[in-house]
């Protein structure tokens, strides 16, 4: 376990050296867009998941997948690709994302829990190569509640956009089980000039392995207003 963290930490020190050349990158965990929990799972020992998810806000469709293996029940690595179309004039915008987690407790054992999550980001525009697009550090830190029914996130972080100056991050969400296998959830979270409101319903259509997740979203920043929709696939416990 202490080479594994090591390892990890090498990890974050090779992450934060790219700040200088990259720009934002703000995932979440899934169901959110943009929130990373802090709950550790305690059968999350050398498995892997897949989330997918389709997406539109205002005329821009997306779709992302994101394979995840947890090495144990804190530490995780997760790689993320999105494309990303402009559906009035076709153009088209590629991501990849790489995320580190490591959570420094157990909610199941302290009601609560925290850690950092790092990660960077490469983008590719239509018609040019490859290019850092940001790096991101963020403190996840997750409340349980109703005796394990429900939990509030909160992160806050920084984030590098590529050729720009640093900017702050903070994200909050919250969810609750309504009925036997069904969780409704919320989020709102900022970054630089934008916000981002989100909320939905996940179903477990079998627990803990496979869940649907239906949503509806709005972006503000201050030269628009889009609004729009997310739907996605979790598998877990590969």
């Amino acid at each position: 376990m202490a080479g594994l963290f090591m390892r990890w930490s090498c990890a974050v020190a090779a992450v934060l050296m790219q700040a200088a050349l990259c720009g934002p990158a703000a995932a979440g965990d899934r169901p959110y867009l943009a929130t990373n929990s802090a709950a550790a799972e305690e059968d999350d020992d050398a498995v892997w998941s897949v989330e997918s998810w389709l997406q539109r806000v205002g005329s821009v469709h997306t779709i992302s997948i994101a394979p995840e293996y947890a090495f144990d029940p804190t530490t995780s690595v997760q790689f993320e690709f999105t494309r990303a179309r402009e559906r009035s004039t076709g153009a088209t915008d590629q991501q990849v994302e790489v995320e580190l987690k490591h959570l420094l407790n157990h909610i199941a054992r302290d009601g609560y829990g925290w850690g950092i999550v790092a990660s960077i980001q490469f983008d590719k525009a239509q018609g040019s190569g490859w290019r850092g697009g940001g790096v991101a550090i963020k403190l996840p830190f997750t409340l349980a509640l109703w005796d394990g029914a429900g939990a509030l996130h909160f992160n806050a972080g920084v984030a590098k956009p590529r050729e720009a100056r640093r900017e702050l991050t903070w994200s909050a969400a919250i969810e609750r089980q309504v009925i036997k296998r069904t969780t409704l959830f919320a989020e709102v979270a900022r970054e630089g000039d934008a916000t981002l409101l989100h909320a939905g319903v996940r179903w477990w259509l079998k627990k803990e392995k496979f869940a649907v997740d239906l949503a509806a979203q709005r972006l503000r920043a201050p030269a628009s207003r889009d609004s729009g929709w997310v739907m996605g696939l979790g598998w877990y416990d590969l």
